[in-house]
């Protein structure tokens, strides 16, 4: 298959040899929020596990992907938690790929109400990849045969790599009954992230993120017309980098173990501003959660650049103590 150059490649080249590169944003935010701020490993000092995958295709033959792994286990007796985080994102016929495997610290501190701080550090290694041989271009191409030559002029023919040591920090608190709040800063060192063809220097931007969350018992009584343990859980976050900013807003319905949502991104950037739309469901079975959320662009601009994608995760909880067959399905239980 002859590869060109689509509208989202050339945006994606755009954004990532500027200083304005973005972050690659999970979109099952509001159930892995670690994803975001690694301090949210140590809600509820939890040992879990978990896996999340993106399938997207653009119609000019481009598949982007990401792929998401964590794990997260508590220290009690320190009064700490330890969370890994594995992420990859690549874009398929177009030779680009970004890997990062990040460790974060949190610190466990009891403040006063029933309230938790988690303050945290990370840092780890990061990955840019971008391999434009595999590529096909214009004067290539013989109109006349149909024939591809394997000869090109275009200097834009080579292959990059660029790895860089990546450093953050972030802080989360929360009470027992309803309510979690959260700020993370990626990429405090502001790495370096230059081609090797670019006549300047070009760092990552820090990205600052703050994050809330507040559930609310809509059964308290327990009405018999819907499960007993029944809630809507708002989840909202705030981010940016650089001139950039990106808006989240989450709005779960938990039914007993299953839960359904509608979730909607704002995103602004420098000179484009994009909306995606999504609609998100889960299942909760003793220790294991699995769920999917299948993202839409919203508008005509948006839908020329950003595909519709479906997002699926699985997530296990394997605490020591964890009690078997809960029923209460609160987050915060």
């Amino acid at each position: 298959m002859i590869k060109k150059y689509s509208p989202i490649f050339l945006f994606l080249i755009c954004f990532s040899f500027t200083a304005n590169a973005q972050e690659k944003f999970v979109h099952n935010l509001s159930k892995v929020p670690a994803s975001l701020n690694p301090s949210f490993h140590a809600f509820k000092d939890k040992t879990r596990i978990g896996v999340l995958a993106e399938f997207a295709s653009q119609a000019q033959g481009n598949q982007s992907q990401h792929k998401y792994a964590f794990g997260s286990t508590s220290f009690d007796e320190y009064n700490f938690q330890l969370g890994v985080d594995l992420f990859n994102n690549n874009l398929k016929n177009s030779g680009y790929n970004y890997t990062s495997a990040i460790i974060s610290y949190i610190y466990r501190l009891q403040l006063a109400n029933e309230w938790y701080l988690y303050p945290g550090i990370s840092g780890g290694y990061s990955n840019y990849r971008f391999d434009f041989n595999n590529l096909t271009f214009q004067d290539q191409l013989n109109i006349f045969t149909g024939q591809i030559s394997a000869n090109t002029i275009d200097p834009i023919t080579a292959s990059e790599n660029i790895g860089f040591l990546d450093v953050g920090a972030s802080i989360m608190a929360h009470n027992d009954e309803n309510m979690i709040v959260g700020l993370s800063f990626k990429h405090l060192n502001q790495p370096k992230i230059s081609s090797r063809q670019s006549e300047n220097n070009v760092n990552l931007n820090m990205l600052v993120s703050a994050q809330l969350g507040y559930e609310l018992d809509i059964n308290k009584y327990g009405q018999a017309k819907i499960p007993e343990y029944s809630y809507i859980y708002f989840f909202n976050a705030v981010s940016l980098q650089g001139p950039n900013t990106r808006l989240d807003f989450y709005q779960d319905v938990t039914l007993g173990n299953f839960s359904i949502g509608v979730n909607e991104h704002l995103n602004f950037f420098e000179a484009a501003s994009f909306t995606e739309i999504g609609f998100a469901t889960s299942i909760t079975l003793e220790t294991f959660e699995f769920g999917l959320n299948y993202r839409l662009p919203f508008g005509a601009q948006a839908k020329q650049f950003l595909p519709n994608s479906l997002e699926l995760f699985l997530v296990f909880d394997i605490s020591r103590f964890k009690e078997r067959g809960r029923k209460d399905y609160s987050r915060f239980y």
